[in-house]
């Protein structure tokens, strides 16, 4: 069965009239009684007080409300802020900005919790994702950090879903268009299908009129997009009616929130590993350098973290927040042999709650990260010394190939100024937090 979760980027703060939609389109999925999620921009949650839309509002309150963002493309967008080299600095921003813009979305709808957040265009910030675990958002969607086949993924400590099909791809359609994506939908784990409701009305897009690259307007001065005609208007609405219809009707699906979702990662329950367990994970690495599911899901992060509490003498240890590489990791060229008292004195460099060493030195060699891990599977079982020889630091990224080819500079709505000095490339080197769910 696929989970299916309605979610509607409610971003819209230039327009009353796009609120029309907002309204409309969250009747029409209470009336067949269906929960959407509603994700608004912290301003947007402002400007429907101002407008005195309590129609909106309460139309909203039947559904699950969650983040889209603090302001949208209103810059300097996530991606340009935190576009730093002082990543600390950079999540601490995040905090701080999208806490406003999360108190904004609560005062004005009642909700006392966020259970998503979904930043708009490609800003994937990893700065970004570390904020949101940080503030108890649980999951991320709209990711570059999901499997192709929908399976969800934790990354940077968080649950991601990837965005899946915008229902804007049949605006002008009818229901054999709506018929083949259901189709097509129904062999993925879970989905999201999408839309933003001032696409409804508006003929064009409200954020490139007035945020294209810079801020072109006074807040409150904005330009307004035209209008689609009315019976387009219409029609649109009918579609997303028939489709959910289709799919509340479908017993291929399980039509879910974001909420629900979240609720059963809780169903995880703790990941402990025991020191009985080294001989599999030391197994299952040699065999594919990369995440495990087995005995229990497992992070590499998870795992460097598990060898350094038990060579400091713990025979279990419970697993926590991960953080991966700020810099490329160090890899040996040539055939390295270290110690077993070396390895064990080298573990205080690895500390909770802080990013990786890209470098670990053992009596006196450096080596990389990937290196010392092995160094310490082989120890933990007893080795004296260990030989180490020339191999890759980051797993393979493949499994996720958005986040692997991921490169934001000139792209979406980013001003000329934004150069991606540090945010793909360190995003790729949170490889080592990448884990599943186990199956």
């Amino acid at each position: 069965m696929t989970d299916i979760v309605f979610s509607f980027d409610t971003e819209d703060f230039t327009s009353c009239r796009a609120a029309d939609a907002i309204y409309r389109e969250a009747k029409i999925l209470e009336e067949e009684g269906v929960r959407g999620c509603f994700c608004l921009v912290g301003l947007l949650a402002d400007q429907l007080v101002k407008w005195g839309r309590t129609d909106v509002l309460d139309a909203l309150k039947y559904h699950e409300i969650d983040s889209h963002t603090y302001g949208h493309t209103l810059h300097p967008m996530i991606n340009e802020y935190t576009d730093i080299e002082n990543a600390y600095e950079a999540i601490d921003r995040v905090v701080y900005e999208e806490g406003i813009g999360v108190e904004k979305i609560k005062k004005a709808t009642g909700v006392d919790k966020i259970y998503s957040a979904v930043p708009p265009g490609n800003q994937k910030s990893y700065a970004a994702m570390y904020a949101y675990h940080k503030m108890g958002i649980p999951v991320y969607a709209d990711t570059f950090c999901d499997t192709v086949d929908g399976e969800g993924t934790f990354y940077c400590n968080i649950y991601h879903m990837a965005y899946y099909e915008a229902m804007e791809s049949f605006f002008r359609g009818d229901e054999s268009d709506i018929m083949k994506l259901i189709d097509k939908i129904a062999t993925r784990k879970r989905v999201v299908i999408y839309t933003h409701p001032n696409a409804a009305i508006s003929n064009g897009w409200w954020d490139i009129l007035n945020y294209d690259k810079e801020n072109l307007v006074k807040f409150g001065e904005f330009l307004q997009c035209p209008e689609h005609p009315a019976e387009v208007t219409e029609h649109f609405y009918n579609n997303i009616r028939t489709m959910v219809r289709l799919v509340k009707a479908d017993p291929r699906f399980r039509i879910t929130t974001y909420e629900e979702i979240s609720r059963e990662l809780y169903n995880e329950g703790e990941r402990t590993v025991k020191l009985c367990d080294i001989p599999i994970i030391a197994k299952r690495l040699n065999s594919s350098f990369e995440s495990i599911r087995t005995p229990v899901s497992l992070s590499l992060s998870d795992i460097m973290l598990t060898l350094r509490d038990f060579l400091k003498g713990k025979e279990e240890h419970k697993c926590w927040d991960v953080y991966g590489f700020l810099d490329t990791p160090y890899a040996i060229s040539s055939p390295v042999t270290v110690k077993a008292e070396d390895i064990r004195t080298s573990v205080d460099v690895i500390k909770d709650s802080e990013f990786l060493p890209s470098k670990i030195t053992v009596g006196g060699v450096d080596i990389g990260p990937a290196d010392w891990l092995f160094a310490a599977l082989e120890v933990l079982q007893g080795k004296d010394s260990v030989t180490l020889t020339p191999r890759a630091q980051l797993p393979s990224l493949d499994v996720i190939p958005e986040t692997r080819d991921a490169y934001f500079k000139g792209t979406w709505r980013h001003s000329d100024s934004f150069e991606d000095k540090y945010l793909s490339h360190r995003l790729r080197l949170q490889a080592w937090t990448l884990r599943f769910l186990n199956k």
